[in-house]
């Protein structure tokens, strides 16, 4: 990625030159802030997906989200369904509806 792209939405190429001869060092640090954001926003991402996958396959977590209320009961999520008027339609009907 081009290190202006990112300020090519505030400024043009002229105001861009400008700014870097009248403040270089502003500009190189916003630069280099902007790359640093970029690169921590892809790493939280990851993180976070991560922690996601583990909190979907754990016991422990599994059974503390239900604790907390995040999560509900396995039958209880069929009942709601079915309380619905879902019933026990295959899943090709719930589709097509």
């Amino acid at each position: 990625m081009d290190e202006r792209e990112f300020i090519r939405d505030i400024m043009d190429e002229e105001t861009i030159d400008h700014i870097q001869e009248v403040m270089p060092r502003a500009m190189g640090e916003l630069m280099e802030f902007h790359s640093l954001a970029h690169k921590l926003t892809g790493k939280v991402y990851r993180r976070t997906q991560q922690i996601k996958e583990h909190m979907m396959t754990c016991g422990d977590c599994i059974n503390r989200q239900i604790k907390l209320g995040m999560l509900i009961p396995i039958g209880e999520f069929y009942e709601q369904g079915q309380a619905m008027g879902m019933g026990r339609l295959p899943k090709l009907h719930y589709m097509a509806n």
